[in-house]
């Protein structure tokens, strides 16, 4: 295409360009086409660039002019012009140039050519403000004004809002902004009452019970938007509530999780929940007595309390009893312990002034009617009870007398059916050897029952009613324990499977209980409870002196039945008989 020489050109050949002013202000362009009129001319000549391939020119720079000259001129206006072949990335540079010292540029027309120029050059934002002819704090400026939603830009850019109200919606949430925006706009409210009404909703950062170093570089940030717009909230705002209560909601949820290896129970509070907490403690006016609180601590109703609620969340209320008909059956027995102590300290003290020896009586030492007591968790029952279960399968392999009793009793009673297969046929294969009695019809086992050697028909025979100590129900469970006359020191086992599935509050009353406390020592028992949980437990496990076999917990103790029924003696060569049974009982795992 050929230059012309002279520096003008018909307006109809020159064509709109990508001008990053999109609105054009009607009173400022009344205003420059009145100044043509009265000049006759156009005196500044716009810059514009040619359009290869074609005989048209683009406008980089003088868009303004250029429509006051169509209106007032017409389309074969001769328009000064000066020519330069121009890359995009220049033009757009120029033009962005241009507007920002002619006619006052939309502050968000300059953030959309800011973000266009940082994209050109890969995200350097020096390289993009020196193109732009700005310095950075500048173009930090303009591009945190794209936080603004394209409603809130386009409402700066037509003049219908101010830029700080544009700066101050800026930290809004996007999904808020417009809504706020409509009613600014409605209502023609100042800066200043806006900044005022977004403080209300805003949350102090210095209140978070979260990490806010998240925070520094978040756009919902005041401090962020302090240091970089004339409007803004101040320092240490956040400004999306809706993003700070979800944080602080799992700020809390993750207080309440690290807490459930030390509680039975934590619950998370709520401001709606009505909770009101019951503390549960040694003595005073609510006090349960040592020994009872000792056995609370074990207790499934024992715990703490994480608030949720405005002003206090995070906040941890330990100690607390959440079972309040029961709590209040062991204050009254307390408060009935002391009343009894105080009535023989006066007894005691009416008789040394009758001349007998005084016996010393203290509240402290009071001791209630009945003895602790607490809520066993339900994992602990549900081990025990697979616990018992193995204990009396055991017992039934190496008493064959009672063993056939049990048998006549279950078939009798119509439970024959409490034999459980899974676990006798565990038992048959390592009691026969691998392979054993695997058929699944009764003509098909009865052959191989029949094929099996002699010698292993009685302890096959005590395993079926072994078997059943699988299915009875609790009830029953418990009556066969007693038949029995289990020993739980017997099978009992301190290990850390056992331990592992007690909280630390429960370990401490567990402890307590059996006497590894005391043997510990208060200061080492100290040092080892501040330790993880599984170090904790292994300390425990490591008493050189403490007597661990024969020593069983109150909370494996199966309940024992007043009466038991008369059983006649062994015979000695039946008891020879399944001497060394207990070795390869087959329930015995």
């Amino acid at each position: 295409m050929d230059t012309p020489n002279h520096p003008t050109l018909p307006l109809r050949r020159i064509v709109q360009g990508k001008n990053p002013r999109e609105y054009f202000d009607p009173a400022e362009m009344a205003e420059l086409e009145d100044g043509l009129r009265a000049a006759g001319r156009v005196i500044q000549p716009i810059l514009v660039r040619p359009i290869p391939g074609t005989d048209r020119y683009e406008i980089v720079a003088g868009e303004r002019r250029w429509r006051a000259a169509q209106t007032v001129f017409g389309d074969d206006y001769d328009m000064p012009v000066v020519i330069e072949a121009l890359s995009d990335e220049q033009a757009e540079a120029f033009a962005t140039i241009e507007n920002h010292h002619r006619a006052a540029m939309s502050r968000a027309e300059e953030a959309q050519a800011a973000r266009r120029q940082l994209m050109r050059h890969k995200g350097d934002k020096d390289e993009a403000a020196a193109a732009l002819g700005w310095k950075p704090e500048l173009l930090e400026r303009r591009l945190a004004l794209l936080t603004c939603t394209p409603a809130v830009l386009k409402a700066l850019t037509h003049r219908q809002i101010q830029l700080g109200h544009a700066e101050l919606l800026a930290g809004v949430p996007p999904e808020k902004q417009n809504a706020v925006l409509t009613g600014v706009i409605a209502h023609k409210v100042p800066v200043g009452v806006l900044k005022e009404q977004l403080g209300r909703f805003a949350r102090r950062l210095a209140d978070a019970i979260f990490d806010i170093a998240q925070c520094a570089a978040c756009q919902h940030n005041s401090s962020r938007q302090s240091g970089l717009f004339d409007a803004s909230l101040g320092d240490g705002f956040c400004q999306h509530p809706t993003h700070y209560d979800e944080l602080t909601q799992q700020a809390v949820a993750a207080k309440a999780a690290s807490l459930g290896e030390q509680y039975p129970m934590v619950r998370i509070v709520k401001a709606t929940d009505g909770f009101l907490p019951l503390s549960v403690a040694e003595d005073g006016a609510l006090g349960v007595g040592a020994a009872q609180y000792a056995a609370c601590k074990g207790c499934a109703s024992f715990g703490c309390a994480v608030s949720a609620m405005p002003g206090t969340q995070g906040e941890v209320t330990t100690s607390l009893c959440f079972d309040a008909a029961c709590n209040s059956q062991k204050v009254a027995a307390w408060v009935k312990a002391q009343r009894e102590s105080t009535k023989q300290e006066r007894t005691s003290d009416k008789a040394v002034a009758q001349g007998s020896k005084r016996q010393p009586a203290s509240k402290t030492n009071a001791k209630p009617a009945t003895a602790p007591s607490n809520k066993t968790p339900q994992r602990v029952v549900d081990y025990r009870l697979m616990q018992w279960r193995k204990w009396a399968a055991k017992e039934l392999m190496v008493q064959p007398e009672r063993n056939r009793r049990v048998m006549v009793a279950l078939a009798r009673s119509g439970r024959a059916s409490d034999v459980r297969s899974t676990e006798y046929g565990q038992a048959a294969s390592r009691i026969a050897g691998a392979g054993a009695m695997e058929g699944t019809g009764f003509r098909g086992l009865l052959q191989e029952v029949d094929a099996i050697d002699a010698q292993h028909l009685e302890r096959l025979t005590l395993a079926v009613t072994a078997a059943a100590a699988f299915g009875v129900t609790t009830h029953d469970l418990e009556a066969l324990l007693n038949y029995l006359q289990v020993d739980e020191a017997k099978h009992f086992k301190w290990d850390a499977a056992f331990l592992e599935l007690f909280t630390l509050s429960e370990l401490d009353a567990l402890a307590s209980e059996v006497g590894l406390r005391a043997k510990i020592g208060a200061s080492l028992y100290k040092l080892a409870r501040e330790k993880k949980k599984a170090d904790f437990i292994k300390a425990l496990l490591a008493v050189s002196d403490f007597p661990y076999d024969g020593s069983v917990p109150a909370v494996m103790r199966y309940p024992r039945k007043t009466e038991q029924p008369e059983v006649e003696p062994l015979d000695p060569d039946a008891a020879e008989e399944v001497e060394g049974a207990d070795e390869d009982a087959a329930l015995a795992a």
